[in-house]
């Protein structure tokens, strides 16, 4: 494999402590307090107030998180907020489960992604697609989510570890064999077979494998989350200081 090019961060996407009652602002004192190096933010973060956090503490904006409705009725706003949060990459966070339920749902579901992906390439940006469990669908040979990359040239993804695993796949052998099309990675622990969410490093995720994956795959982000923290004023702190363990800062 060819030399690394660029560091790995660590950054975590603020929706896990989406159930704070404080402004986004505060939450980024917290994360920035935890040691993260960077957010995933949607287009309603790109305020002066948030800019003014996230410069305040050197926070990062890894990606810009949306919906591809939303993508598709205002491109404007997302390039604004990509050019204003120096970031390159605009991620499509969901797609309902029927789009991946035939072999044909899902190439056209590909089609109308790579549109999306040639739409925002005009502006310099690159669409990533992030996955649930659903998009795992048996398709015989092959499934859902492995026809989605296979016929998406144009489209990079952003590897949701914790659901891949809930969705049957082994994430660090999955993240290997994808490795060209992944450009960031949700570190997310689970119970891949109750598909309830855990503390980070108390699941099934394979940390070290996947991290190890993801440094050899040249990931530019890994990006922590918990969709339901136990407690979400001290998780994003045990998350960093766990994922201190697997990257040694040599990311």
């Amino acid at each position: 494999m060819a030399p690394r090019v660029r560091p790995m961060k660590v950054g975590i996407q603020p929706f896990t402590i989406s159930e704070l009652d404080e402004p986004l602002e505060a939450r980024l004192d917290r994360i920035a307090r935890a040691g993260f190096e960077g957010v995933e933010l949607g287009t309603d973060g790109n305020t002066d107030a948030v800019h003014e956090k996230l410069i305040e503490h050197g926070l990062e904006v890894s990606s810009i998180g949306t919906t591809r409705d939303e993508l598709e009725s205002d491109l404007d706003a997302h390039v604004a907020a990509a050019e204003d949060f120096a970031t390159g990459d605009v991620v499509v966070m969901w797609i309902d489960p029927e789009h991946f339920e035939t072999r044909e749902r899902v190439e056209a579901t590909a089609e109308r992604l790579t549109d999306l992906a040639d739409r925002v390439a005009e502006h310099g940006l690159q669409l990533n697609y992030h996955n649930h469990a659903h998009e795992f669908t048996d398709l015989g040979e092959t499934t859902g989510y492995e026809l989605l990359v296979e016929e998406t040239e144009s489209v990079k993804f952003e590897l949701d570890a914790g659901w891949a695993g809930t969705g049957g796949a082994t994430p660090a052998a999955l993240l290997r064999d994808i490795a060209d099309h992944v450009t960031l990675v949700h570190v997310k622990d689970m119970n891949f077979e109750t598909g309830e969410f855990v503390t980070f490093g108390e699941g099934d995720l394979d940390v070290e494998g996947v991290v190890s994956a993801a440094r050899d795959a040249d990931v530019e982000w890994l990006l922590f989350e918990n969709d339901e923290p136990t407690d979400p004023v001290a998780e994003p702190a045990h998350a960093s200081v766990t994922l201190d363990r697997y990257t040694d800062h040599y990311c």
